[in-house]
């Protein structure tokens, strides 16, 4: 499976605030909201074989009631390096296997649909990850 690139645009919501088991499915599997850290939030999802792959979304918090428009990166710890540098994130998460990405939340309710847009390394992210709720 190629990178993770072929991820996320996301939605607007106005919402509580985020709960630790916040889950949406995807066709990748089950993104759930991790953790918070100094700025944003930490979306996870398991590639197998203790391989994940982490979404660090700039400026979502879990006290925000509004959602909106967000950008950040993604790591993928599962694949063989293709990025020339390394990235980690705030929360030590490292690989070669990295890139940009631009999330929207889709409506004003909570839980709600995102699109998340993604790109490998610095390129424009263009490649689609859609997030249902996970109420299950």
């Amino acid at each position: 499976m190629r990178v993770f690139a072929g991820c996320l645009m996301a939605a607007t919501l106005l919402s509580a605030p985020a709960l630790a088991d916040e889950r949406w499915k995807t066709d990748v599997g089950p993104v759930m909201w991790e953790d918070d850290y100094n700025g944003g939030a930490i979306f996870m999802v398991e590639i197998g074989k203790g391989k994940v792959a982490r979404f660090y979304i700039e400026g979502l918090k879990a006290e925000d009631e509004a959602r909106g428009h967000y950008n950040g990166y993604w790591i993928n710890t599962a694949d063989d390096g293709m990025c020339a540098a390394m990235m980690t994130g705030p929360d030590g998460t490292k690989s070669h296997n990295w890139g940009r990405l631009s999330m929207t939340f889709a409506d004003q309710t909570f839980p709600a649909t995102w699109t998340m847009l993604t790109g490998d390394c610095m390129a424009e992210p263009d490649q689609v990850l859609v997030g249902k709720p996970d109420q299950d």
